[in-house]
């Protein structure tokens, strides 16, 4: 379930400030700390850990996403991971550390165990984004995203067009 909502603060100048907001099971920060050689690195945060991911580039980034949300089979895939190796078939094919007797999803399971905490208010040095994935559909994502710094949210209907947003926008606040 997708819950948007707008948060409205007094200013000194009275007018009320509007701050996008998203509320998920699967939402994760996206912290830019550095570009270089024109590729984004840094540290995303999710709500079920207190310790961050390191991510060393756009395609990393992508990488420990994905493997974030095959751990919590949530979004469920579209579609089935393909290999061309039977040993790598066999070893996907293996139990989820998480499966039990129990109906919920494993995301749910790893909330009831760890808890939930905020990561909308974590900060990158370059650039913050907040993404969530609704659907990982036609062996890709969509979702929204935002970028905190500007108060903006964009829907994203392909991992190239997150990526292309999030490139263009750290770009232009450099």
């Amino acid at each position: 379930m997708i819950i948007d909502y707008f948060i409205r603060r007094k200013t000194k100048d009275k007018m009320a400030e509007t701050k996008q907001m998203l509320f998920a099971k699967n939402l994760v920060c996206v912290c830019v700390e550095q570009v270089q050689n024109g590729d984004f690195s840094g540290l995303l945060y999710h709500q079920y850990a207190d310790d961050p991911i390191n991510f060393t580039g756009a395609t990393d980034f992508l990488v420990k996403m994905e493997g974030l949300m095959d751990d919590w089979d949530f979004p469920q895939r579209g579609l089935a991971e393909r290999f061309f190796k039977k040993e790598n078939r066999d070893n996907a094919h293996k139990p989820h550390h998480l499966k039990t007797n129990d109906d919920r999803l494993p995301i749910e399971i790893i909330q009831d165990v760890n808890g939930v905490r905020n990561v909308q208010n974590k900060k990158g040095s370059l650039a913050t984004f907040v993404v969530q994935v609704v659907y990982r559909q036609d062996a890709t994502w969509q979702g929204h995203v935002i970028h905190q710094e500007k108060n903006e949210k964009k829907d994203f209907r392909s991992a190239l067009e997150l990526i292309k947003y999030m490139d263009a926008s750290v770009n232009e606040q450099k």
